[in-house]
């Protein structure tokens, strides 16, 4: 008795604590990517509300890519490729907003993420990615 209770206990905890996990694995929204800029590189009102929707844009052309990724309709080498531009794209259109120096604060934060979470997205995931990007 005592044992089946145990085991129900552990069963309870595993199914409560798995979808924490699952959770760290996604790539961060815009929304968090955006509030992290904002909080890390001092961002102003007008650079938050300029920056904003080229995340949005980037951030579902990733997830995109992604979901391509997972349902195997491209090849590895080709989002590689795509994702490599997206990431160029991405800095291209950040860099008309952001100053130099916040620019490379946010590359370095990329960088960061990239080797914290071992994955070739940015932190958007990050930025990503974003996030991981």
């Amino acid at each position: 008795m005592i044992m089946k209770l145990f085991y129900a206990c552990l069963m309870i905890l595993f199914f409560a604590i798995g979808p924490v996990f699952a959770q760290e694995q996604q790539a961060p929204s815009a929304a968090d990517i955006v509030e992290k800029m904002q909080s890390k590189l001092s961002l102003t009102q007008d650079q938050v509300t300029a920056i904003t929707p080229i995340i949005e844009k980037y951030s579902s052309k990733r997830e995109e890519l992604r979901q391509s990724m997972e349902d195997g309709t491209a090849d590895k080498d080709s989002l590689h490729t795509q994702m490599k531009q997206l990431k160029e794209d991405e800095k291209q259109e950040l860099s008309q907003v952001l100053s130099a120096d916040q620019m490379s604060q946010w590359e370095q934060m990329q960088k960061q993420g990239k080797h914290k979470h071992g994955s070739a997205g940015n932190a958007q995931g990050a930025s990503s990615s974003g996030a991981e990007n």
